[in-house]
């Protein structure tokens, strides 16, 4: 896939300008912020059943595995993780999000019998990857990942708009 590259810019200058710009024009910017959201929460909300909060934990658990990634990616080999850092505790995921811990565990087991995460020796939980590097997680939200690409493809793309219209 070929990709275009952006020349290299200041990201905290280009950060400012971009958060001045959503504030000059907010309710452009909300739009186009709670049309993605929106879109997104409805998606997950029907694949997960109304569960949000399945969805809320699977997520912080897959942003450690996606972390890994990102560095092996950034430096095209392997990283070494100890498997600790691969995993995060129920009381720390009940702890960011500020659902109840008996909840959290409740969720936990559901997401377990779901065969998308599970619980390492000392208590911790991480997402399941196969043998092939895929998470079976991955695979059953192909459908939603793919609706998602598009949809922040869409908002990049609104949100551009709104901030070259602030060069004119």
């Amino acid at each position: 896939m070929g990709q275009s590259r952006r020349p290299r810019v200041d990201r905290k200058r280009r950060t400012e300008f971009l958060a001045d710009r959503f504030a000059d024009d907010f309710v452009a910017y909300q739009y186009c912020f709670v049309e993605f959201f929106t879109g997104q929460l409805v998606d997950l909300s029907r694949f997960f059943r109304g569960d949000l909060q399945q969805m809320l934990l699977l997520s912080i658990i897959g942003q450690v595995l996606l972390k890994v990634r990102k560095a092996e990616q950034a430096g095209g080999e392997a990283v070494s993780i100890s498997p600790g850092q691969m995993s995060i505790a129920a009381s720390r995921l009940a702890d960011l999000t500020g659902i109840p811990r008996q909840t959290v565990r409740r969720k936990l087991a559901l997401l377990e019998k779901r065969g998308w995460i599970t619980q390492e020796p000392d208590g911790s939980w991480r997402i399941v990857v196969g043998e092939d590097g895929t998470a079976p997680a991955r695979r059953e939200l192909a459908e939603q990942d793919e609706s998602a690409r598009l949809r922040v493809a869409k908002l990049v793309s609104d949100l551009e708009k709104l901030a070259d219209d602030a060069r004119r």
